[in-house]
């Protein structure tokens, strides 16, 4: 990392109006404001973040000719709509399909990816904490497709428009498993089902070029796998195996930066000192930004101050020439890390309207407000661990955002603009 020279303070700049209002017009002298802290940055890779019971399943693949190829998996159970389910006599399995309903997509939607379906093999539970790097034993396909996603188009379904989804036959066998066991055990609770089928892997090949990662609302009634049978009395018959609220669901992801631009890959290889120029932040379990402000504590070098405003303003690179088919998340947040926990700032308890980290579409821009805890830590309150830049935490499993930002260096540099007040 390049050594930055330490914090440029100037007395002569003129007062911020924040500072102007909180202070009687006679010490208005002693309000500064700064925005040349020297900060030193760099992206690395996020380690695994905990992905069970997200609020929306991801699946698919995208290559980006900047952050390389990323893929996207889920894990869930299948629970009965109903305790003892009994198919009635002589029960004969017609067909079998899973339906996941759309919610957003993030990526093209014209390139072909194919959908696979297997048995899950082994035990997984509600209660639980998975991550997004843990897989699982996997036992035969159940069915495969390939498919564009269509998140805009409704799907007539036994002569009726339902909203948008991806509809994947599964192999008939796995109905007739289930006919197998009409009036069982195996389908007296749901105790005793998920002992007889622990639920579903759902996964995609990667793509050669281009594709998508797209986001299914597995809670809604309509993401559920249907089995049509018939039997004695009947010859058009159904029985959902449903997925809710109940069902361990686990977000699985996968990164492959050997196909990231040369800059990302040299930067999350060790060579901190490009991150003066270019960052990257990406969600999924991707891409992180670290921010250091070693010489913070210089501002109490002639005396305490009290900090009146703190922005940390980030600007997005407007030379990403893929930013346009990469939408920017919606939301970022900074954290403190160490041993592995994660620290939220005192500011971040204030509200999204106080603490900020919503994109602003007009400037180009983040902005978070951290006045309280850069001034715990020149009041020796608290550690100064720098920062960690990533994509908020309530969307890190379940959105695939990612973006380009201007390192400290650039001309339109991440900064931190400080405003405060000279006590003695």
């Amino acid at each position: 990392m390049i050594v930055l020279a330490g914090i440029l303070l100037s007395s002569c700049e003129e007062p911020d109006s924040i500072g102007l209002n909180v202070q009687p017009a006679g010490d208005q002298i002693n309000v500064v404001q700064t925005d040349t802290i020297s900060l030193f940055t760099h992206t690395t890779r996020e380690d695994s973040l905990r992905s069970d019971e997200a609020s929306y399943a991801l699946l698919g693949s995208y290559l980006d000719p900047v952050f390389g190829l990323h893929t996207a998996s889920f894990y869930s159970q299948l629970r009965l709509a109903s305790n003892n389910a009994d198919f009635g006599t002589n029960p004969q399995a017609d067909s079998i399909v899973l339906t996941l309903v759309y919610e957003t997509v993030y990526g093209d939607t014209l390139t072909p990816q194919t959908v696979k379906v297997y048995e899950l093999g082994e035990d997984i539970y509600k209660d639980s904490s998975y991550y997004s790097n843990d897989e699982f034993t996997i036992g035969s396909l159940l069915g495969s497709k390939t498919y564009v996603p269509t998140p805009s188009d409704s799907v007539l379904v036994e002569g009726v428009k339902k909203a948008p989804h991806l509809r994947i036959k599964l192999d008939a066998s796995l109905a007739q498993r289930f006919i197998n066991e009409s009036g069982t055990t195996n389908l007296s609770d749901n105790a005793n089902f998920l002992k007889f089928f622990k639920g579903i892997y759902v996964t995609t090949n990667p793509v050669g070029s281009k594709g998508a990662i797209i986001s299914f609302d597995l809670l809604n009634s309509l993401s559920q796998v249907t089995m049509y049978y018939k039997n004695s009395t009947s010859d058009s018959l159904k029985y959902n195996f449903v997925i809710n609220e109940n069902c361990a669901r686990i977000n699985h992801f996968s990164h492959n930066f050997s196909q990231a631009s040369s800059y990302l890959q040299s930067q999350i290889s060790g060579d901190t000192t490009k991150g003066d120029s270019i960052l990257y932040v990406q969600s999924m379990a991707g891409l992180k930004v670290k921010i250091n402000y070693p010489y913070l504590k210089n501002l109490i070098a002639n005396g305490k101050v009290a900090i009146n405003k703190a922005e940390l303003i980030i600007k997005l690179d407007k030379n990403d020439v893929t930013e346009g088919d990469f939408a920017p998340p919606a939301l970022l947040t900074v954290i403190e890390e160490q041993d592995g926990k994660i620290r939220y700032l005192l500011d971040q308890y204030e509200g999204t309207s106080y603490f900020g980290g919503s994109f602003n579409s007009s400037s180009y821009e983040y902005r978070f407000n951290i006045a309280r805890h850069i001034q715990q830590i020149l009041d020796g309150d608290k550690e100064n661990l720098g920062l960690s830049l990533v994509v908020s935490t309530a969307s890190r499993s379940n959105t695939a955002n990612r973006v380009v930002l201007n390192g400290s260096k650039r001309s339109d540099a991440l900064r931190l603009s400080i405003t405060y007040t000279k006590l003695y």
